[in-house]
């Protein structure tokens, strides 16, 4: 009996101190862990909570420099003209004098003259080529036109290289014969019929200066001193009621 009693005794001491020992060496083995992930953290990567200085890096840009050009470069100068260049044409009055006219047409007014032998400078043309346009040599700053087919004209250079200049239409100019005899106009040597033969006997004439003489009596001579002398302008409407002492006013509607 005792013995059986010490046995168990015996066993469930033998337990106990067994389950002690485990006991042990589970806390041993716990507190070796801990001390192994201590040493782990102490010599390894940083936990998150510990606060390590950070060098930030500065970057440090250049401004582009501003490109620096040579003093000596300058803006290329373009030469230009204003006023372009005429070429040289010359008009001298030859064989007398050379009646310049209000515009480029003899049925303008003459409005001065170039005198024989005098020489000027064209300026421009008008589109037939036929008449120049000049400066007037006794008015500063006015001009007229002269005639190039005329004989009493003298052109030295290019005409057609001169600019084109437009002048204003002329006002014709006429004259009517009211008497009853027909009559002749110097120098044109036109004959104009009497009144009865209307409206024949009106006439269109260019601006100047004519002699009219009775050509039924016998007085047709451009040099003759019988006649009417007549200086004829732009818009004129002259009538010519006789020469001598008949005179005869045109009839009403004429």
């Amino acid at each position: 009996m005792f013995i059986k009693l010490f046995g168990e005794g015996m066993i469930s001491l033998t337990s106990k101190i067994l389950h002690c020992l485990a006991f042990v060496i589970l806390a041993f083995s716990f507190l070796a862990c801990r001390l192994t992930i201590q040493t782990s953290n102490a010599t390894g990567t940083p936990t998150p909570s510990e606060s390590l200085p950070v060098k930030s890096a500065t970057a440090t840009f250049q401004s582009a420099a501003t490109p620096t050009y040579a003093a000596h470069l300058t803006t290329p100068t373009v030469a230009t003209s204003l006023t372009p260049t005429l070429p040289l044409v010359t008009v001298t009055a030859i064989n007398g004098n050379l009646y310049i006219r209000r515009g480029s047409g003899s049925d303008f007014n003459p409005i001065s003259v170039l005198m024989q032998g005098q020489t000027v400078t064209a300026s421009g043309r008008d589109i037939l080529n036929e008449w120049l346009y000049i400066p007037i040599p006794s008015e500063t700053g006015k001009f007229g036109w002269v005639s190039t087919l005329t004989i009493y004209s003298s052109i030295s250079g290019n005409t057609m290289e001169l600019p084109i200049v437009n002048s204003d239409l002329a006002v014709p100019a006429f004259m009517q014969n009211c008497s009853t005899d027909n009559m002749v106009v110097w120098p044109a040597g036109v004959i104009i019929p009497p009144f009865d033969q209307f409206p024949d006997n009106v006439v269109q004439f260019d601006p100047g200066e004519y002699l009219v003489q009775d050509y039924d009596k016998g007085n047709s001579s451009p040099n003759g001193t019988q006649g009417i002398a007549v200086d004829l302008k732009e818009g004129d409407q002259y009538q010519i009621l006789g020469v001598g002492a008949a005179r005869h006013k045109c009839p009403e509607g004429q």
